[in-house]
């Protein structure tokens, strides 16, 4: 799967390393230009000039890097340039220290496999950006670790290298995890535990795994739905049920409690008056059952309800809850 940088365009104001392609902030400050004229002058020999502009040089790189969590970089770019000028050999020589590695280290694995999506490290450096901006508009910041620090660049660079998941790709689970964590009763995390044996502590990690598809976390998102909601209902569905509901009531899209309790709350009045006989008889009426039959989604269920609906009216006269028009009115929402 490519990884696409919203709004990321070729560099226009900073510099590049010519030829070796290596995208660099505005570096042209009097200092460095003229510590690379006069590099070819040693330490030892050098003019006093060469060596307040390599310390001039020194320090503006380090001030200019540290606020992009680059100061790494900048003690690597200072050893080169005291060897060499010339700027191919800075940039691949950047590109193969550790410092570099590490720094970008979801980009250097893109590249070990072949994959050029992100151009230079300016884009890798608006697509961190943009993973920043995702979780903290979801409210779980945490999940990426302090801004800056080790913990979350390495969080970023499995976004990018181990898992391979656009941006957008990544807001959509995340929603998926905040549908679960933040935004439901305890009986929908609860469901979600029981039914993929994920607690909230590892969802966000869960949901972002590239082996579930986008989609497959929607269902599974929106079953927890189903279960939790189900369960303050006083309604026990499984995992194969709660799924199928989830996926008849809201399809690929987000399900909502707003969506679900409706319908949630029919089939509870249903499996309560229905189930009733079934206890007088000995046998059983499930909540699945109950719920598949409610919403024309499984034809022995319906059978059986309905069933215990007309041997309830000649039981106890009056009508059951269960009714023709109650099974039409049950539609997709």
């Amino acid at each position: 799967m490519g990884i696409k940088v919203p709004g990321a365009t070729p560099a226009t104001t900073g510099n590049k390393f010519a030829n070796g392609g290596f995208e660099t902030l505005d570096t042209g400050q009097t200092g460095i230009k003229n510590y690379f004229s006069n590099q070819a002058a040693s330490p030892a020999t050098a003019p006093d000039t060469t060596v307040q502009d390599r310390q001039a040089a020194s320090a503006f790189l380090s001030n200019m890097l540290a606020p992009f969590g680059l100061s790494l970089l900048a003690s690597e770019i200072d050893t080169i340039i005291r060897e060499t000028t010339n700027e191919n050999v800075i940039a691949e020589r950047l590109r193969s220290s550790d410092s570099y590695k590490k720094r970008f280290k979801g980009l250097t694995q893109l590249r070990a496999k072949g994959i050029t999506d992100i151009a230079n490290e300016g884009e890798y450096l608006r697509l961190e950006s943009n993973y920043r901006q995702v979780f903290r508009d979801a409210g779980m910041s945490s999940f990426l670790g302090a801004a800056g620090s080790e913990t979350e660049l390495d969080a970023i660079s499995k976004l990018v290298g181990d898992y391979s998941v656009s941006v957008d790709e990544v807001a959509a689970r995340v929603n998926d995890a905040q549908r679960i964590v933040a935004e439901t009763p305890k009986e929908v995390r609860d469901s979600f535990q029981r039914f993929y044996n994920v607690d909230p502590s590892t969802l966000t990690a869960y949901v972002l795994d590239p082996v579930r598809t986008t989609n497959e976390i929607n269902k599974r998102a929106n079953a927890a739905m189903i279960g939790g909601l189900g369960m303050k209902q006083g309604l026990d569905f499984d995992v194969a049920t709660s799924e199928r509901v989830g996926t008849f009531l809201g399809g690929d899209n987000n399900l909502t409690s707003t969506q679900a309790e409706p319908q949630l709350t029919q089939i509870a009045n249903i499996q309560r008056s229905t189930g009733r006989l079934a206890e007088l008889e000995k046998s059983t009426l499930s909540a699945g059952e109950t719920a598949l039959a409610s919403l024309d989604l499984d034809v022995e269920a319906q059978r059986k309800v309905k069933g215990l609906q007309s041997r309830e009216r000649a039981r106890f006269g009056g009508s059951s809850a269960f009714t023709s028009g109650s099974l039409k009115s049950n539609s997709k929402v």
